[in-house]
Protein backbone atom coordinates (compact mmCIF):
# COMPACT_ATOMS: atom_id res chain seq x y z
CA UNK A 1 0.00 0.00 0.00
CA UNK A 2 1.12 3.52 -1.28
CA UNK A 3 2.41 5.78 1.64
CA UNK A 4 0.08 9.12 1.45
CA UNK A 5 2.80 11.91 0.78
CA UNK A 6 2.73 14.36 3.74
CA UNK A 7 1.63 17.61 2.86
CA UNK A 8 3.50 20.93 3.07
CA UNK A 9 2.67 22.59 6.28
CA UNK A 10 5.19 25.62 5.52
CA UNK A 11 3.11 27.89 3.32
CA UNK A 12 0.28 27.59 5.97
CA UNK A 13 2.46 28.14 8.55
CA UNK A 14 3.84 31.33 7.07
CA UNK A 15 0.38 32.80 6.34
CA UNK A 16 -0.46 32.38 9.56
CA UNK A 17 2.07 33.85 10.76
CA UNK A 18 1.75 37.14 8.49
CA UNK A 19 -1.61 37.19 9.44
CA UNK A 20 -0.40 37.29 13.15
CA UNK A 21 1.95 40.05 12.62
CA UNK A 22 -0.80 42.19 10.76
CA UNK A 23 -3.30 41.72 13.46
CA UNK A 24 -0.26 42.77 16.32
CA UNK A 25 0.55 45.98 14.13
CA UNK A 26 -3.09 46.91 13.26
CA UNK A 27 -4.13 46.52 16.97
CA UNK A 28 -3.52 50.06 18.08
CA UNK A 29 -5.58 50.94 14.60
CA UNK A 30 -8.33 48.67 15.33
CA UNK A 31 -8.77 50.18 18.93
CA UNK A 32 -8.97 53.86 16.92
CA UNK A 33 -11.39 52.59 14.94
CA UNK A 34 -13.92 50.91 17.36
CA UNK A 35 -13.15 53.40 19.90
CA UNK A 36 -16.17 55.36 21.63
CA UNK A 37 -14.89 56.58 25.59
CA UNK A 38 -12.26 59.05 26.21
CA UNK A 39 -9.50 58.46 28.80
CA UNK A 40 -7.60 61.40 31.06
CA UNK A 41 -4.41 62.95 29.09
CA UNK A 42 -2.57 65.90 27.56
CA UNK A 43 -4.49 68.76 26.70
CA UNK A 44 -3.53 69.70 23.17
CA UNK A 45 -3.57 73.04 21.59
CA UNK A 46 -5.12 73.17 18.46
CA UNK A 47 -5.36 75.34 15.39
CA UNK A 48 -8.13 74.47 12.43
CA UNK A 49 -7.42 76.98 9.19
CA UNK A 50 -10.74 78.08 7.82
CA UNK A 51 -11.63 75.87 5.16
CA UNK A 52 -10.08 73.13 6.12
CA UNK A 53 -11.23 69.59 5.03
CA UNK A 54 -11.68 66.67 6.56
CA UNK A 55 -8.19 65.20 5.09
CA UNK A 56 -7.02 68.60 6.54
CA UNK A 57 -8.11 68.19 9.35
CA UNK A 58 -6.83 64.62 9.63
CA UNK A 59 -3.43 66.00 9.23
CA UNK A 60 -3.29 67.73 11.45
CA UNK A 61 -4.61 66.15 14.34
CA UNK A 62 -2.27 63.21 13.29
CA UNK A 63 0.73 65.72 13.55
CA UNK A 64 -0.36 66.76 17.27
CA UNK A 65 -0.35 63.50 17.90
CA UNK A 66 -4.17 63.09 18.63
CA UNK A 67 -4.82 60.45 15.99
CA UNK A 68 -2.68 57.53 14.38
CA UNK A 69 -4.64 57.59 11.08
CA UNK A 70 -5.95 60.38 9.04
CA UNK A 71 -7.88 57.23 6.88
CA UNK A 72 -9.45 56.22 9.73
CA UNK A 73 -10.59 59.39 10.71
CA UNK A 74 -11.88 60.50 7.63
CA UNK A 75 -14.25 56.93 7.94
CA UNK A 76 -15.44 57.68 11.28
CA UNK A 77 -16.09 61.29 10.50
CA UNK A 78 -18.26 60.27 7.38
CA UNK A 79 -20.25 58.01 9.53
CA UNK A 80 -20.88 60.55 12.22
CA UNK A 81 -24.00 63.47 12.38
CA UNK A 82 -21.05 66.06 13.20
CA UNK A 83 -18.68 65.21 10.71
CA UNK A 84 -19.66 67.26 8.19
CA UNK A 85 -20.36 70.08 10.73
CA UNK A 86 -16.50 70.59 11.79
CA UNK A 87 -15.42 73.98 12.43
CA UNK A 88 -12.62 76.05 12.01
CA UNK A 89 -10.82 78.16 14.85
CA UNK A 90 -8.36 77.36 18.21
CA UNK A 91 -9.29 74.04 20.47
CA UNK A 92 -8.21 72.45 23.37
CA UNK A 93 -8.19 68.77 22.98
CA UNK A 94 -6.83 66.25 24.87
CA UNK A 95 -4.69 63.34 23.59
CA UNK A 96 -6.95 60.67 25.55
CA UNK A 97 -10.15 61.49 23.37
CA UNK A 98 -11.23 59.37 21.23
CA UNK A 99 -12.12 60.13 17.93
CA UNK A 100 -16.15 60.23 18.24
CA UNK A 101 -15.12 62.93 21.13
CA UNK A 102 -12.90 65.27 18.76
CA UNK A 103 -15.48 65.45 16.34
CA UNK A 104 -18.34 66.51 18.51
CA UNK A 105 -15.76 69.08 19.97
CA UNK A 106 -14.28 70.46 17.01
CA UNK A 107 -18.44 71.06 15.39
CA UNK A 108 -19.85 71.88 19.18
CA UNK A 109 -17.34 74.68 19.82
CA UNK A 110 -17.86 77.58 17.38
CA UNK A 111 -14.79 79.73 17.54
CA UNK A 112 -15.35 82.46 14.73
CA UNK A 113 -12.46 84.81 14.26
CA UNK A 114 -12.42 87.56 11.67
CA UNK A 115 -9.46 86.71 9.48
CA UNK A 116 -7.75 89.10 6.56
CA UNK A 117 -6.47 88.19 2.87
CA UNK A 118 -2.79 88.63 2.99
CA UNK A 119 -0.89 89.37 -0.70
CA UNK A 120 2.90 89.18 -0.91
CA UNK A 121 3.60 89.64 -4.41
CA UNK A 122 7.36 88.07 -6.14
CA UNK A 123 10.09 90.30 -5.56
CA UNK A 124 8.29 92.01 -2.30
CA UNK A 125 10.69 93.36 0.56
CA UNK A 126 10.47 92.41 4.07
CA UNK A 127 10.18 96.41 4.59
CA UNK A 128 7.26 96.54 1.66
CA UNK A 129 5.46 93.55 3.61
CA UNK A 130 5.56 95.34 6.44
CA UNK A 131 3.96 98.14 5.28
CA UNK A 132 0.89 96.26 3.91
CA UNK A 133 0.63 94.34 7.25
CA UNK A 134 0.53 97.60 8.56
CA UNK A 135 -1.99 99.13 6.07
CA UNK A 136 -3.98 95.72 5.90
CA UNK A 137 -4.22 96.42 10.24
CA UNK A 138 -2.49 92.87 11.37
CA UNK A 139 0.51 94.73 12.59
CA UNK A 140 2.85 98.31 12.82
CA UNK A 141 5.48 98.28 10.55
CA UNK A 142 7.73 98.50 13.25
CA UNK A 143 6.58 94.98 14.77
CA UNK A 144 7.12 93.07 11.56
CA UNK A 145 10.46 94.87 11.22
CA UNK A 146 11.65 93.95 15.10
CA UNK A 147 10.21 90.52 15.02
CA UNK A 148 12.40 89.55 11.99
CA UNK A 149 14.88 89.30 14.80
CA UNK A 150 13.05 86.76 16.88
CA UNK A 151 14.36 82.79 16.52
CA UNK A 152 11.86 80.81 13.96
CA UNK A 153 12.43 77.09 14.08
CA UNK A 154 13.25 75.94 10.30
CA UNK A 155 16.48 74.58 9.54
CA UNK A 156 17.48 76.39 6.38
CA UNK A 157 17.69 79.75 8.97
CA UNK A 158 20.87 78.03 10.38
CA UNK A 159 22.42 78.18 6.99
CA UNK A 160 21.72 81.43 7.02
CA UNK A 161 25.13 83.76 7.33
CA UNK A 162 25.52 86.42 9.73
CA UNK A 163 26.98 89.02 7.46
CA UNK A 164 28.18 92.27 8.42
CA UNK A 165 25.76 95.19 6.40
CA UNK A 166 22.91 92.87 6.12
CA UNK A 167 20.08 94.79 7.08
CA UNK A 168 17.42 92.30 7.40
CA UNK A 169 18.73 88.25 7.91
CA UNK A 170 15.26 86.71 6.71
CA UNK A 171 14.88 89.00 3.59
CA UNK A 172 14.44 86.58 0.68
CA UNK A 173 12.70 83.53 2.83
CA UNK A 174 9.40 85.40 3.35
CA UNK A 175 7.50 82.75 0.94
CA UNK A 176 5.61 85.36 -2.05
CA UNK A 177 1.73 83.99 -1.78
CA UNK A 178 -1.84 84.87 -0.82
CA UNK A 179 -2.71 84.00 2.77
CA UNK A 180 -5.22 83.93 4.85
CA UNK A 181 -4.67 85.43 9.06
CA UNK A 182 -6.66 85.91 11.43
CA UNK A 183 -7.07 89.62 12.12
CA UNK A 184 -5.42 89.44 15.47
CA UNK A 185 -2.67 87.53 14.14
CA UNK A 186 0.61 89.06 16.03
CA UNK A 187 4.01 89.56 13.22
CA UNK A 188 5.37 86.48 14.58
CA UNK A 189 2.79 84.52 13.32
CA UNK A 190 2.51 85.80 10.23
CA UNK A 191 6.81 85.55 9.41
CA UNK A 192 6.94 82.08 11.21
CA UNK A 193 4.25 81.11 8.21
CA UNK A 194 5.72 82.81 5.34
CA UNK A 195 9.07 80.70 6.85
CA UNK A 196 7.11 77.83 6.53
CA UNK A 197 5.49 78.09 3.50
CA UNK A 198 9.44 78.75 2.00
CA UNK A 199 10.40 75.59 3.36
CA UNK A 200 6.84 73.65 2.11
CA UNK A 201 7.45 75.11 -1.20
CA UNK A 202 11.24 74.35 -1.82
CA UNK A 203 11.60 71.20 0.30
CA UNK A 204 12.54 69.40 -2.92
CA UNK A 205 15.20 72.12 -4.05
CA UNK A 206 18.13 70.83 -4.04
CA UNK A 207 21.57 72.55 -4.08
CA UNK A 208 24.47 71.84 -6.40
CA UNK A 209 27.96 71.04 -4.53
CA UNK A 210 29.87 74.62 -4.70
CA UNK A 211 26.66 77.21 -3.92
CA UNK A 212 24.60 77.92 -1.29
CA UNK A 213 20.71 78.27 -0.49
CA UNK A 214 22.29 81.60 0.72
CA UNK A 215 23.85 82.40 -2.50
CA UNK A 216 20.93 81.22 -4.49
CA UNK A 217 18.28 83.57 -3.37
CA UNK A 218 20.42 86.30 -3.57
CA UNK A 219 20.63 85.55 -7.23
CA UNK A 220 17.28 85.07 -7.06
CA UNK A 221 16.32 88.16 -5.16
CA UNK A 222 17.69 89.88 -8.27
CA UNK A 223 15.68 88.27 -10.71
CA UNK A 224 12.89 89.05 -9.38
CA UNK A 225 12.86 92.24 -9.30
CA UNK A 226 14.70 92.90 -12.41
CA UNK A 227 12.62 90.28 -14.37
CA UNK A 228 8.75 91.61 -15.43
CA UNK A 229 8.28 88.89 -17.72
CA UNK A 230 9.07 85.08 -15.93
CA UNK A 231 10.49 83.53 -19.33
CA UNK A 232 13.51 86.26 -19.26
CA UNK A 233 14.59 84.98 -15.29
CA UNK A 234 16.98 82.50 -16.75
CA UNK A 235 18.66 85.01 -19.26
CA UNK A 236 18.91 87.18 -16.93
CA UNK A 237 20.55 85.14 -14.47
CA UNK A 238 23.01 83.54 -17.22
CA UNK A 239 23.95 87.21 -17.93
CA UNK A 240 24.62 87.66 -14.29
CA UNK A 241 26.57 84.08 -13.85
CA UNK A 242 29.30 85.65 -17.02
CA UNK A 243 29.76 88.79 -15.65
CA UNK A 244 30.65 87.04 -11.67
CA UNK A 245 32.69 84.93 -13.49
CA UNK A 246 34.63 87.26 -15.57
CA UNK A 247 35.10 89.57 -12.12
CA UNK A 248 33.00 92.32 -13.84
CA UNK A 249 30.43 94.25 -11.68
CA UNK A 250 26.82 92.67 -12.11
CA UNK A 251 25.70 96.88 -12.28
CA UNK A 252 22.01 95.56 -11.43
CA UNK A 253 19.67 98.98 -11.02
CA UNK A 254 17.69 97.08 -8.50
CA UNK A 255 20.41 96.69 -5.85
CA UNK A 256 20.74 100.45 -6.57
CA UNK A 257 16.69 101.15 -5.66
CA UNK A 258 17.19 98.47 -2.67
CA UNK A 259 19.80 101.00 -0.96
CA UNK A 260 18.18 104.01 -1.98
CA UNK A 261 14.79 103.69 -1.13
CA UNK A 262 15.82 101.75 1.63
CA UNK A 263 14.03 98.96 0.97
CA UNK A 264 10.48 100.59 -0.19
CA UNK A 265 11.04 100.43 -4.05
CA UNK A 266 8.88 103.79 -4.26
CA UNK A 267 11.53 104.82 -6.66
CA UNK A 268 10.85 105.16 -10.68
CA UNK A 269 14.06 105.87 -11.66
CA UNK A 270 17.76 105.64 -10.89
CA UNK A 271 19.91 108.77 -10.87
CA UNK A 272 24.19 108.64 -12.03
CA UNK A 273 24.21 109.88 -7.60
CA UNK A 274 22.31 107.21 -6.72
CA UNK A 275 25.24 104.65 -8.30
CA UNK A 276 27.48 106.05 -6.46
CA UNK A 277 25.68 104.97 -3.28
CA UNK A 278 28.29 103.62 -0.51
CA UNK A 279 26.45 100.06 0.48
CA UNK A 280 27.42 96.28 0.49
CA UNK A 281 24.39 96.30 -2.08
CA UNK A 282 25.13 98.26 -4.36
CA UNK A 283 26.67 96.09 -7.29
CA UNK A 284 27.79 99.30 -9.07
CA UNK A 285 30.13 99.30 -6.39
CA UNK A 286 31.06 96.27 -5.28
CA UNK A 287 32.31 93.06 -7.93
CA UNK A 288 30.54 90.41 -6.56
CA UNK A 289 26.81 89.27 -5.36
CA UNK A 290 25.17 91.49 -3.07
CA UNK A 291 25.71 91.01 0.72
CA UNK A 292 22.13 89.75 0.84
CA UNK A 293 18.98 88.96 -0.88
CA UNK A 294 16.80 92.35 -2.07
CA UNK A 295 13.97 90.75 -2.06
CA UNK A 296 11.74 87.51 -1.57
CA UNK A 297 11.75 85.10 -3.73
CA UNK A 298 9.42 82.32 -5.32
CA UNK A 299 9.93 78.80 -6.72
CA UNK A 300 10.50 80.00 -10.70
CA UNK A 301 13.24 82.81 -9.49
CA UNK A 302 15.18 80.00 -7.36
CA UNK A 303 14.65 77.71 -10.40
CA UNK A 304 15.99 79.98 -12.50
CA UNK A 305 19.18 81.36 -10.37
CA UNK A 306 20.26 77.44 -10.25
CA UNK A 307 19.59 77.30 -14.49
CA UNK A 308 20.74 80.50 -15.66
CA UNK A 309 20.38 80.12 -19.43
CA UNK A 310 24.05 79.48 -21.54
CA UNK A 311 24.85 82.10 -23.68
CA UNK A 312 27.91 84.80 -23.95
CA UNK A 313 25.19 88.05 -23.33
CA UNK A 314 26.76 90.10 -20.79
CA UNK A 315 24.47 93.65 -20.95
CA UNK A 316 20.71 93.96 -20.98
CA UNK A 317 17.98 97.02 -20.95
CA UNK A 318 14.53 97.27 -21.11
CA UNK A 319 12.89 96.71 -24.88
CA UNK A 320 11.41 100.42 -24.92
CA UNK A 321 10.46 99.92 -28.34
CA UNK A 322 8.09 96.85 -27.09
CA UNK A 323 7.11 98.57 -23.77
CA UNK A 324 6.15 95.10 -22.41
CA UNK A 325 8.64 94.65 -19.75
CA UNK A 326 11.47 92.41 -22.27
CA UNK A 327 14.85 93.38 -22.69
CA UNK A 328 17.57 93.73 -24.88
CA UNK A 329 20.36 91.30 -24.74
CA UNK A 330 23.81 91.90 -25.93
CA UNK A 331 27.21 90.22 -25.67
CA UNK A 332 29.37 93.74 -25.91
CA UNK A 333 29.62 97.33 -24.37
CA UNK A 334 29.39 99.02 -27.86
CA UNK A 335 26.36 97.01 -28.94
CA UNK A 336 25.02 97.29 -25.73
CA UNK A 337 25.06 101.42 -26.42
CA UNK A 338 23.92 100.90 -29.99
CA UNK A 339 20.56 99.40 -28.92
CA UNK A 340 19.47 102.13 -26.47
Amino acid sequence: MAKRKRKNKIPIIFIALCLAIVIILGIPYIKELVATTSHEGETVTVEIPMGASTENIGQILKENKLIKSVTIFKVRAKLSDNGSKMNYGTFNLNDGMCIPDIINTLAGTYAYRPTVMFTVPEGFSVQQIAARAESLGLCSKGEFLEALKDDYNYGFIRDIPRKDGVHYRLQGFLYPETYEFYADSTAYEIIDRMLHQFEKETKDIKIPDGKSLYEVVTVASMLEREALLDVEMPRIAGVIYNRLEKGMRLQVDATVQYVVSEGEYNINRVTYSDLEAESPYNTYRISSLPVGPISNVSVMGIKAALNPEKHDYLYYHTDTDKNDGSHIFTKTYKEHLSTQ
